[in-house]
């Protein structure tokens, strides 16, 4: 049921409107907060801070990190967007975003392309079955192309470094740390364009649920990664924006921190030199998959 937008009015310094293509049962029901899928999990996660930066890892995984009052130009293939204005008279809260095209959806190929696992979260399991890593092994999931910070159209999924001493674990390992070296490589653009390396890392989606990609995660950017106890942050942070614009808190200081929300904190397990080598060996494996997609 569509109807006119009959009325506006400022409600906690948020535009709201009493019907937006909403059914009569909700006609006075106002609308306090507006905000955009990846803003919210920001807000979901309290990202309030300068330099606090989340992943959302679902179908794509998308990185964002507060990048402060002024919106930041990227010179290493980061969008900036808008993140948060909460009041009419409020200033406007900037961010950075990187957005990495596959994420489950390189799984599910394992899954049903391949046939290799029978649901997606026994991908980590298999992982979990070479703890000593892939033996060379490495995936990049370019089904079509590669997004941030490459933005080559060109490339294609490259799976490089096979032996027969290889099998479906280290696939699967190689396919969870494929995600994980993408969201990588958007970190350290993130510290090239803020001129501020990233001291911890929060992360959310359904894929988050794999303590595998986390730790991978954590050892390739060489810091702590936060999963809180419910990974769909997007919500909350809508419930938050609504709760800013009705009253509910008159400020961000008001609302409770994330802090008791954490589930569990993975912290980096590999040295330094490790970190380095498997770095310059995924490097390898994207320059491989540059120039095969047809015209």
């Amino acid at each position: 049921h569509l109807q006119a937008v009959n009325r506006r009015r400022s409600r906690g310094g948020l535009e709201t409107s009493r019907a937006l293509f909403t059914p009569p049962s909700c006609e006075q029901v106002p609308l306090t907060g507006m905000i955009g899928d990846q803003q919210a999990a920001m807000v979901g996660q309290r990202c309030f801070g300068v330099g606090e930066a989340k992943i959302t890892y679902g179908t794509g995984a998308f990185m964002l990190v507060n990048s402060g009052g002024a919106p930041v130009p990227s010179s290493h293939g980061l969008l900036s967007t808008a993140l948060y204005r909460f009041g009419a008279s409020a200033p406007t809260q900037y961010a950075l975003e990187g957005a990495v095209a596959s994420c489950a959806v390189g799984i599910n190929w394992f899954k049903d392309s391949l046939g290799m696992i029978g649901t997606a979260p026994e991908i980590s399991s298999l992982a979990a079955q070479v703890p000593e890593g892939t033996e060379g092994l490495v995936f990049v999931p370019a089904f079509g192309g590669l997004l941030a910070p490459h933005w080559r159209d060109d490339a294609r999924a490259t799976l490089v470094g096979l032996t027969l001493a290889h099998d479906k674990r280290h696939v699967a390992r190689a396919v969870l740390e494929g995600i994980a070296h993408q969201a990588k490589e958007v970190t350290v653009c993130m510290a090239a364009d803020t001129g501020a390396a990233l001291t911890g890392l929060r992360v959310d989606g359904g894929v988050a649920l794999s303590d595998e990609l986390l730790q991978y995660q954590a050892d390739l950017c060489g810091i702590a990664v936060q999963r809180p106890r419910d990974v769909e942050t997007t919500a909350l942070g809508a419930a938050i924006a609504a709760g800013l614009g009705a009253g509910v808190w008159s400020s961000i200081a008001d609302i409770p921190s994330s802090g008791d929300d954490i589930e569990r904190t993975f912290e980096p397990a590999i040295c330094e030199e490790e970190r380095t080598a498997r770095c310059a060996s995924w490097q390898k494996a994207v320059e491989s998959s540059f120039g095969w997609a047809r015209e």
